[in-house]
């Protein structure tokens, strides 16, 4: 006999067991919730160029869709805070960039979850995404119970804030499914009043077209006049949001070595870095979705 709730404590602690920092499950019905946020959102054009983001709209609110026979969604977290930063005087890179890149990691660590499922709690059927799909993460992350969406947009987990990964895997078994929690950002505007060039348009709506993130890594023109002054030392991403949560200050660091960079990372010359050593120094790491020549443009 099935016994949902045994199996879904067993799967919770094969989790823990391989490292993620936090996960839940949720149902694979259709998030209609977000339905029409998502599409007023991609309506105003708040995806700049990414138009990617406009396709597969229903298999982006319906899991069923992505995913054919999928009834739970496990949801895992992993937290990515380092304890060590780039000094403030050298060129900024996001912390998530900071190890290795985690689409690769995290994946792999999910099929070890679905191997362990398989051979050690119940048959089971998966399907791994981590940013690779059109799966809409940080609801799926809500429905599980792992926390709520920021004013930045950000999934916050109530033990590890938002510096965390978020990945999914889509089975063909029920779980026992997670409750909502309650948005706890109260009154708290950090991150609205701090981004610094105010692309948080209100709550929970980013106009990409103004993220520093977005201009320093996905979009492929020359970054617009009005925040080449407002990139400051950023060359890969931006952090300001994350760093002013007050939901950041008091989290744990990582304990993933794949996460840690090498000594060498914090005092990199940068100025007439090759392609050839840029590759080989970041050959693994998610700087690599930007390229040399976009990270060189950044630098100069």
């Amino acid at each position: 006999m099935f016994d949902i709730k045994k199996v879904s404590e067993k799967i919770k602690n094969e989790a823990k067991n391989l490292g993620f920092s936090d996960r839940g499950f949720a149902d694979a019905e259709p998030l209609f919730a977000h339905e029409k946020f998502l599409k007023d959102w991609l309506s105003s054009g708040y995806n700049a160029e990414m138009k990617f983001m406009e396709n597969y709209f229903d298999k982006r609110i319906s899991p069923k869709n992505l995913v054919e026979n999928a009834k739970s969604v496990i949801v895992v977290l992993l937290n990515y805070k380092p304890e060590k930063t780039l000094p403030k005087d050298v060129p900024q890179i996001a912390k998530y960039a900071y190890g290795i890149d985690y689409h690769y990691f995290i994946k792999q660590k999910l099929y070890q979850l679905l191997d362990k499922i398989n051979l050690e709690i119940t048959a089971c059927n998966g399907v791994a995404f981590v940013d690779s799909a059109p799966v809409l993460e940080r609801a799926l992350a809500v429905k599980a119970g792992l926390g709520w969406i920021g004013k930045n947009s950000m999934l916050i987990n109530r033990k590890f804030g938002s510096f965390c990964f978020i990945g999914t895997l889509f089975v063909d078994i029920p779980l026992e499914y997670g409750q909502e929690i309650e948005n706890q950002c109260n009154k708290c505007e950090n991150c609205l009043k701090n981004c610094p060039t105010k692309a948080i348009i209100s709550p929970k709506i980013i106009n990409a077209a103004r993220c520093l993130s977005y201009l320093t890594i996905e979009h492929r023109g020359e970054i617009p006049t009005e925040y080449k002054t407002l990139l400051g030392n950023r060359i890969f991403g931006c952090d300001t949001c994350n760093d002013v949560c007050p939901y950041n200050k008091k989290t744990p660091y990582n304990n993933t070595p794949e996460f840690m960079p090498a000594e060498e990372f914090f005092c990199l010359e940068w100025q007439g870095i090759t392609r050839g050593k840029f590759n080989k120094f970041f050959k693994n790491s998610a700087l690599q979705r930007a390229g040399f020549g976009k990270i060189q443009k950044n630098y100069l």
